[in-house]
Parts: structure tokens; C-alpha cells; sequence
């Protein structure tokens, strides 16, 4: 009977530990503050491990970043689909690169927060197209209803800048490097709050000026690295990026709710486009913490 129980709990030992597995995915980006006191954000590629033995979602690159985070202590899980240029800046320093930096790309952003003692802190990270349906099924089955995918229904679409009533309005602009002010909810009022996120740190602030027109009148400027916010009357707009080109979509808005998009920069044949998404609030406020606040100034006509 003794040799019985022994093989019994063996076997039980056995078959906890095959259910106990770390599964890795590579190519996986984190994106997070540049330094201690530098909010710019950037990306570093690493290994992202579910480790179910010691029940720790874990991030390591041989840029030195490290992040372990216990499953129990994980309390909100947003995934994000948005487009992105291939490669960046540096894929179009040369006429070959241009043509690649053309390719736009989706993936999912891995959004999550977590317990980290008396505070919750959040981390960021952008998984491969390629890897998005693993990575997304294994939260699922480990955090369970801690889990969105956010699934908006706006799309951008091209339009001609031409029919847009201002889009030949100038405007001055300052990325304001000391105060950081944050949209707020209006009872009257749609928040709108739009960032155009930096390709790479040295080019937050600079390059070209993105307008977002809310039908008939500009309402935020950006550039590089830069997030803006407006707050309108409630109703039907057409949303629309202004860059060299125009990329925008139909939305209803309503009093004394806030609504989030993202001004992606993409490489056109010769200066940036621009196109515009709307996304989850926690995706696009973590953008936000890691950019410059326009100050920016519509021009006398």
C-alpha cells in the first residue's frame, strides 16, 4: 500500500509539471521612458516569457532591460492592433529604403498593468504580427476576463486634403518640455485627445506638422513625439490627419465622453503621410506619458 501512495503522488508530481510549461516569443519589443527623467519613449527588442512554473510574465533583451511581473499581481490586459511604418526612420535614409519604409505593417500592442507595491504601474510592449494569436490566446487563458482586445470600428481611409475647408491654415509650434497638462472630462464637451508618437527619440518635436481637422476647422496640431487635445460640441465629424496627405474617417461624437487616436507617421515618396487611428485609452494615454505637449498656434490669415 505504501509503494502505491508513492507511485500515486509521483505520478500527481508528474503531471502538475507537465502542465507547468514557459512558453517564449522573440522579436518582441518593449517600448518605455528613454531614462529616469527623460518621458521620450523607445523601443528595445528582447524575449517575452509566459514562465507557468514560477507563474511570472518576464521581458529580457541584451540591452540590459528586465521586467518580471507575477501573474497574481497582473490586474488589466489591452490588446491594440494599430499600422506602422517598416523600419522607422533610419529604413529610409537611403533611396532603397525608401521604397521598404513604404510597407506599412500591423501588429498588436501587449498593454499591462500591474500591482508594484503600494502603486499600479503599467508596461508596453509591441508583439510580431506573427506571434499576435499565440501571445493573445495565452493571456486569455491565464488572465481570463482581465483581458480586452480592443476592436474599434473606425478605419482610415485616404482623403484629398483639398476638400478638407482648412486645410491651407498655418499655424506656429512649440513641443513644451516642462508642463505636461492632461485632457479632462467635460459634461458638455467631446474630449478628443489625439499623439503622434516619435519613430525615434532624437525626432520628438521636429519634422513635419500634423493637423487634425474636425470637419470644417483644425482643432490639434502635432509633430514627432508630440500629443494635443480638444475639447468639441457633441455631434457628427469627419476626422482627418492632415500631412502631405489626408487620412481620416466619419465619427459621432458625444458629450462627456473622451475619445483617443493616434497620428502613425508613415514614409511617403518623398515627405511623411500620416494616418490616423482610433484606439484604446490605455495604449494611447501611455504614448501620451511619453511625449511633449504641443503648444501650438493658428496663424493670423
Amino acid at each position: 500500500m505504501r509503494r502505491l501512495e508513492v507511485l500515486t503522488v509521483l505520478l500527481l508530481f508528474a503531471s502538475l509539471c507537465a502542465t507547468a510549461e514557459t512558453v517564449k516569443f522573440s522579436w518582441v519589443k518593449i517600448r518605455r521612458h528613454k531614462g529616469e527623467h527623460n518621458r521620450v519613449l523607445v523601443d528595445k527588442e528582447g524575449d517575452l516569457r509566459f514562465d507557468d512554473d514560477a507563474r511570472k510574465l518576464t521581458f529580457s533583451s541584451d540591452a540590459g532591460d528586465h521586467v518580471a511581473i507575477a501573474y497574481d499581481d497582473i490586474t488589466k490586459v489591452v490588446f491594440d492592433q494599430t499600422t506602422r511604418m517598416r523600419g522607422g526612420p533610419v529604413a529610409y535614409l537611403s533611396v532603397p529604403g525608401i521604397i521598404a519604409a513604404g510597407q506599412h505593417i500591423n501588429f498588436y500592442w501587449f498593454y499591462v498593468e500591474y500591482k508594484n507595491g503600494d502603486r499600479t504601474d503599467p508596461v508596453l510592449f509591441d508583439v510580431p504580427k506573427g506571434s499576435s494569436e499565440k501571445v493573445i490566446a495565452k493571456a486569455r487563458d491565464l488572465f481570463g476576463s482581465r483581458v480586452t482586445v480592443a476592436d474599434l470600428p473606425e478605419t482610415g481611409e485616404e482623403i484629398d486634403p483639398k476638400t478638407l475647408a482648412d486645410f491651407k491654415s498655418k499655424h506656429t509650434f512649440a513641443a513644451d518640455r516642462e508642463d505636461h497638462p492632461l485632457p479632462e472630462v467635460k459634461p458638455d464637451k467631446a474630449t478628443v485627445v489625439v499623439v503622434c508618437p516619435a519613430l525615434e527619440a532624437r525626432f520628438s518635436g521636429r519634422g513635419n506638422q500634423f493637423k487634425l481637422h474636425a470637419t470644417d476647422r483644425v482643432v490639434a496640431v502635432n509633430r514627432e513625439g508630440t500629443y494635443s487635445f480638444a475639447y468639441l460640441d457633441p455631434g457628427t465629424y469627419k476626422l482627418a490627419s492632415q500631412s502631405e496627405n489626408a487620412n481620416g474617417f466619419e465619427i459621432k461624437l458625444e458629450a462627456g465622453k473622451e475619445y483617443y487616436f493616434l497620428q502613425e507617421i508613415f514614409q511617403g515618396k518623398w515627405k511623411a503621410q500620416s494616418g490616423l487611428s482610433r484606439n484604446s485609452p490605455e495604449l494611447v494615454m501611455y504614448e501620451l506619458d511619453g511625449a511633449y505637449y504641443s503648444d501650438w498656434r493658428r496663424k493670423s490669415d
